[in-house]
């Protein structure tokens, strides 16, 4: 299995829960919906999109973009976590600081875009 379908296997397992009599296996429509669950969780902390990790972006309809009150209300409180990241920073160990900062660099990225 790779790591596609390691990502989409929980929706391939809810397809095949609605679809019982339907015989469903990975595909793209399959792995479309784990790039769009994926982009809207990264948009949900304050990104934008997978174009800034060089992952391939979803295609989207109406049905998939995620409202505009979700998103609000999973809004996280910045000044909480500044405090947190300026309490935590320096008690990272090298793997940690140098993967916290490939993941500050690409929302530094995602924000440069808009």
């Amino acid at each position: 299995m790779d790591h596609t379908e390691n990502l989409s296997e929980d929706i391939l397992h809810q397809a095949l829960i609605q679809q019982q009599d339907m015989d469903l296996d990975y595909c793209g429509t399959i792995f479309n919906r784990a790039l769009i669950d994926i982009e809207d969780k990264i948009i949900l902390l304050g990104g934008s999109d997978l174009k800034c990790f060089e992952l391939l972006q979803p295609r989207r309809n109406r049905d998939s973009v995620l409202p505009n009150e979700e998103r609000t209300e999973r809004n996280y409180g910045t000044n909480v976590l500044t405090a947190y990241i300026k309490e935590n920073e320096p008690k990272m160990d090298k793997n940690q600081k140098e993967t916290f900062d490939k993941i500050t660099k690409a929302f530094s990225c995602m924000k440069m875009a808009f």
